[in-house]
């Protein structure tokens, strides 16, 4: 990689990583809004935490270039999701933000995809 590919895509690592680490600190500790949210959507609170780990584990593994797409593609599923439900009930903003870290977790995932562990098993 050269030099400007690799600040940027660690630029953009750090960036997507701190997001979402704060999104999901506000899952785990049973933020009021958040938490309202998700039970106005009809969710139950067991999923809160749920996706607030599954959005904890997304971050880390995007902090190590070998897992990093592996992180990437659970972070992306996540968005899916996130986008339905605010397709769903017409959240319009925040479906601004969802759509906009799919398509940059789609960018980082192909940025390390020639890092990640999953070429072991494609070799």
């Amino acid at each position: 990689m050269t030099v400007l590919k690799t600040t940027g895509t660690w630029t953009l690592t750090i960036l997507i990583a701190l997001f979402f680490l704060f999104v999901s600190y506000k899952k785990l500790t049973g933020n009021e809004i958040t938490a309202g949210h998700f039970q106005e959507w009809g969710y139950a609170n067991w999923l809160l935490t749920f996706i607030g780990c599954l959005e904890l584990t997304g971050a880390i593994l995007l902090l190590f270039p070998l897992t990093a797409t592996s992180g990437a593609l659970l972070l992306c599923l996540i968005m899916v999701g996130a986008s339905y439900t605010l397709l769903s009930h017409e959240v319009w903003r925040t479906l601004i933000v969802t759509s906009t870290c799919l398509v940059l977790l789609i960018l980082l995932g192909y940025l390390r995809w020639n890092q990640s562990w999953m070429l072991l098993f494609l070799k």
